[in-house]
């Protein structure tokens, strides 16, 4: 047994308080930002009453609207085709009578859809993180990013961070990797953001180890991730023993996160799991609370819709995301579709917040596997769970589907070579109770397998087209 590295949580406490009351403060005024008041004012709204967000939230609706159609020439366009103008929409359902927008309408229409009104000086230009297979750029103006900000901020107190505690971000998209800091960036990660990135995005034994003695030496009250990444180094700092890594909580985003991989978080973390829902687009768009009882949504920075055949769905159906960005003046979002799944909870929290429920449907609209046996929709992340979580260990796997009624199992076993026997009936057993034996099965055994660029290591990829795959969409 490796030898167990003492803990140094105790010895932040007093920094943080400083760097909340007088660094991060004194930060904001010197370049102008207004995160803190934004973040309270979050902290208030949360357990408004449901007239009351309502009414703040149409009236953030009807001034993008107003702003979206007097200074953008794309949406402009789009309500004049419609025949309407924004004071037509009197209520959230009155969106409807504007098409939704498409990746493909940021990419043809780029300088149509940014803010006349609004100096180049206030716009910052980004990207999605490519993970639909397009890698799309679009424009944030710069009052934008302190709101989404505080919206991160807020998430994270429910998880039990605050302000001026230490974030360890465990991230495998290299796109977020700039190379090598300037003294000034040093400073401000040290004493303002108090944030720490671990790039993670080809892991090996001499990077887990480094990665893992750096977690501990830096005690994080907040890791925040990608859940495959984190099962990985999770299940190295399990069995290293030597490495003591005790968070407040751990913030999952990017991919589905699975029972098993939450499980493993809790053993080796000794904390609660926070699954969220965030997109490079919109920011923090949800988030579990304490209670874990499916994921509040931004609600007062963003409005979405759940829509099947461009109707909406009812609550507990799974239905497309379309998102309306209140805030992002720069490049107004109205009704976006941004390709995810989700499911629209009806009900209250017991936590007391006003803040509407959601559920993310395990992925993408691509993320499904089609069943030969009934046409029916399978989650591949849940399918992937069943392959890992039940029986023999088979290695890290990753299915394609290449045709209505055959799946490739890619797995990599690294050093222990090929399935055995044991492993390969137990593969073909879980494929032929889930899809009742409809489904061909090659096994091929790789290297690797290599993530997207956006860091996203996608355990199911469709070759197949997909027209309509949230309906009828199943976990098994």
């Amino acid at each position: 047994m490796g030898r167990q590295l003492p803990s140094n949580h105790s010895q932040v406490s007093l920094f943080s308080r400083l760097v909340k009351h007088v660094a991060f403060p004194l930060n904001e005024l010197r370049e102008g930002t207004r995160v803190l008041p934004l973040l309270r004012r979050l902290e208030a709204t949360q357990y408004a009453d449901a007239e009351s967000l309502h009414r703040l939230r149409l009236e953030k609706l009807r001034a993008l609207l107003q702003h979206a159609y007097h200074n953008t020439i794309f949406h402009r366009r789009r309500f004049d085709e419609a025949g309407i103008r924004p004071e037509d929409v009197r209520e959230f359902d009155d969106l409807r009578l504007l098409p939704p927008m498409s990746k493909g309408d940021i990419v043809r229409h780029q300088r149509e859809l940014v803010a006349r009104n609004l100096p180049p000086a206030q716009l910052r230009r980004t990207a999605t993180g490519g993970s639909t297979g397009t890698h799309t750029p679009f424009v944030r103006d710069k009052d934008c990013y302190d709101v989404k900000r505080a919206a991160e901020f807020r998430f994270n107190q429910w998880i039990g961070w605050h302000v001026g505690e230490k974030v360890a971000v465990v991230w495998p998209a290299i796109q977020d990797v700039y190379g090598p800091e300037t003294l000034k960036a040093k400073l401000r990660h040290m004493f303002v953001d108090r944030h720490v990135l671990f790039y993670a995005g080809q892991l090996d034994e001499r990077l887990m180890g480094q990665i893992a003695g750096r977690l501990h030496r830096f005690a994080p009250s907040l890791i925040r991730t990608f859940p495959n990444t984190l099962a990985i180094l999770s299940k190295y700092i399990r069995d290293a023993t030597r490495y003591r890594i005790r968070p407040k909580g751990i913030w999952s985003s990017g991919e589905p996160l699975l029972p098993s991989q939450r499980a493993l978080f809790e053993e080796v973390f000794q904390c609660p799991v926070f699954n969220c829902y965030a997109a490079r687009e919109c920011g923090h768009a949800a988030s579990e609370c304490e209670a874990h009882d499916g994921l509040h949504i931004n609600a007062e920075c963003l409005h979405l819709e759940f829509e099947m055949h461009g109707k909406p769905v009812p609550a507990g159906e799974p239905g497309y995301l379309l998102i309306t960005d209140f805030d992002n003046l720069g490049m107004p979002f109205i009704r976006y579709q941004i390709e995810d799944i989700g499911v629209p909870l009806a009900g209250s929290c017991r936590c007391g917040r006003s803040l509407p429920r959601m559920d993310v449907c395990a992925g993408r609209v691509s993320d499904f596997v089609r069943s030969p046996h009934d046409g029916s929709l399978v989650s591949g992340a849940i399918l992937v769970h069943d392959l890992v979580a039940e029986g023999p260990d088979v290695g890290q796997l990753q299915v394609v589907q290449d045709a209505e009624d055959h799946l490739i199992l890619r797995i990599n076993r690294g050093s222990r070579g090929v399935l055995g026997a044991t492993e390969t009936q137990h593969v073909r057993n879980v494929i032929d109770r889930v899809f009742h034996g409809a489904m061909r099965l090659t096994i091929v055994p790789v290297q690797s397998i290599p993530r997207e660029k956006s860091g996203k290591h996608r355990v199911f990829i469709s070759c197949l087209s997909q027209p309509d795959l949230a309906q009828d969409c199943v976990r098994h």
